[in-house]
């Protein structure tokens, strides 16, 4: 059934999330570029009995985990607590996902207005945060002048409050316009398969970048973090437009034997409460 995603911000928007959707991919392989092991999927079933009948998005104690799904018109798509975005080794594969494929990108603490972020073929496309967008000129950001709820101020387009224009207002009209559905029932009652997408092995780096002197590195690839998985890389890694660096970001990265002495690795303890 097409849903649209107008009904997003009701029924997930209490209590904060995370929305990732991606097309041309399935569900189980954008689990895995999330962190998950690959063939780890739990049933709605077994979703239930490990996590709790009654779970929510993040659960005190168990490692960070997805809800995933596909929506049937191309698109794969994962829900998780807006938390799993402070995790250093989740911001290179999310780079990564934004750089190959269509994502939509919604992130909602609650405690900010939600940002929504578009990327085509790798290239940013729209973008809307704190109540609007600097997009003025996208189809998209016309329809919404069109429709009444949104005006156009100095150099941005943003919500009319005074007509009562609303956060489903926004994701209706971006959902029509990228051709956005979720399955609603499916999703509020959690009957999806769900996946840990948190390292098994913590990795704390403990280099700096060796190209650019960079304090901070991050683990890229793998998942598990086991040995000869994944490589350290520069926080600017692969992230274009900083000034000082090269148009294709940072490359530097230390792997192989290297590794030994960059960081430090430990077992993920909240495997130990599955």
């Amino acid at each position: 059934m097409n849903n649209g995603i107008a009904w997003i911000d009701e029924e997930l928007g209490r209590e904060g999330f995370s929305l990732l959707m991606v097309k041309g991919i399935g569900h189980e392989e954008l689990a895995v570029r999330l962190g998950a092991q690959p063939g780890t999927l739990m049933d709605p079933d077994t979703a239930s009995e490990t996590l709790g009948p009654s779970h929510g998005l993040s659960e005190s104690g168990l490692p960070d985990y997805a809800m995933v799904g596909d929506t049937g018109n191309g698109w794969a798509f994962a829900i998780e607590s807006p938390e799993v975005r402070t995790r250093g080794d989740r911001l290179a594969p999310e780079r990564d996902l934004l750089s190959e494929y269509t994502v939509v990108d919604v992130f909602d603490t609650t405690q900010d207005p939600p940002v929504i972020h578009v990327s085509v073929d790798g290239k940013t496309d729209w973008f809307f945060w704190e109540h609007g967008t600097d997009k003025v000129g996208h189809p998209l950001t016309r329809h919404m002048l069109a429709t009444g709820k949104f005006v156009q101020g100095t150099d941005r387009v943003h919500r009319n409050f005074a007509s009562r224009g609303t956060r489903a207002d926004v994701y209706q009209l971006m959902g029509e316009h990228y051709g956005l559905t979720l399955p609603r029932q499916a999703i509020t009652e959690r009957r999806l398969p769900h996946a840990f997408t948190e390292p098994r092995t913590l990795v704390r780096p403990r280099a700096q970048c060796p190209v650019c002197g960079e304090k901070r590195m991050l683990p890229y690839g793998g998942g598990s973090w086991g040995p000869e998985e994944y490589r350290l890389v520069c926080i600017y890694y692969k992230v274009p437009g900083i000034a000082g660096y090269p148009p294709e970001g940072c490359p530097g990265q230390i792997s192989g034997a290297l590794l030994a002495g960059a960081v430090h690795e430990e077992p993920n303890l909240k495997y130990g409460n599955v």
